[in-house]
């Protein structure tokens, strides 16, 4: 597993995408936090501030690394795991080099978790100094918010992992970076609203919707966060049953 896993490492940190994707990612949740909080500012009362600095949800900003605008820098990070051997023909010879095919599967898996975790650590300390800059009152740190952030890298976790299965599945990255971003922002959505009346139970059930809830918190957290863990699993379990059985 060492070896897989050293091997797995030079290939990610070899390929110049990775870093340029990391610095996008970054760039792009400083982005989203610049807005979340020019938006959030401008909503406040009169009451809502202290000596004129703005008191908003802390936890919205500093968790801007979760919104697709900025996530799919770090699912396309996710996606080459698998979608470059593929893409360049290169899955035989890793494949050679490391013939039990669980080991690649687990090695990717680890170092794609372990990028993920350390890039929304990243971008936690990105977002933190652009609300600093911006003016931003920092008085809203409490377990509370540590706990968003929590669920923040754990959604994000489990949205790369898709991406990351995804591509195995259809063995295309493009795929793989494109099918997550069209269920959070366009397929999901939009059945929700249109099968409501007939479905009411159905958003419930939906992946990102229910990585949605679980990420937001609430009285519904915790069954959206099992839904959204249920399709995970689901979809590396099939992926990786896939794995073993395919041809290269």
């Amino acid at each position: 597993m060492s070896a897989a896993l050293l091997y797995e490492w030079r290939r990610i940190t070899s390929i110049r995408s990775t870093a340029v994707l990391a610095v996008l990612y970054l760039l792009g949740s400083a982005a989203v936090a610049y807005l979340l909080f020019k938006v959030m500012s401008g909503a406040v009362g009169p009451g809502d501030s202290a000596e004129g600095v703005p008191m908003i949800p802390l936890g919205m900003v500093m968790g801007a690394g979760t919104n697709p605008l900025a996530a799919i820098f770090l699912t396309t990070i996710a996606a080459q795991s698998f979608g470059h051997e593929y893409r360049y023909g290169v899955i035989r010879l890793t494949l050679s080099e490391f013939p039990r095919r669980w080991v690649v599967f687990v090695a990717k898996a680890l170092m794609v978790a372990a990028s993920v975790v350390a890039l929304f650590l990243g971008s936690i300390v990105v977002t933190s100094l652009t609300v600093t800059v911006l003016g931003g009152s920092f008085e809203g740190l409490n377990s509370d918010l540590w706990l968003h952030l929590v669920r923040a890298c754990a959604y994000l976790l489990g949205y790369c992992l898709l991406a990351f299965a995804i591509t195995l599945l259809t063995h295309n990255l493009v795929l793989g970076v494109v099918i997550p971003l069209l269920l959070t922002v366009v397929v999901e959505p939009l059945a929700a609203a249109g099968l409501s009346g007939q479905l009411p139970w159905l958003p419930d059930y939906l992946p990102l919707s229910a990585g949605t809830r679980f990420l937001d918190g609430g009285e519904t957290m915790l069954q959206g966060g099992l839904v959204y863990l249920a399709w995970v699993v689901a979809l590396m379990v099939v992926s990786f049953a896939m794995l073993q059985k395919r041809d290269a």
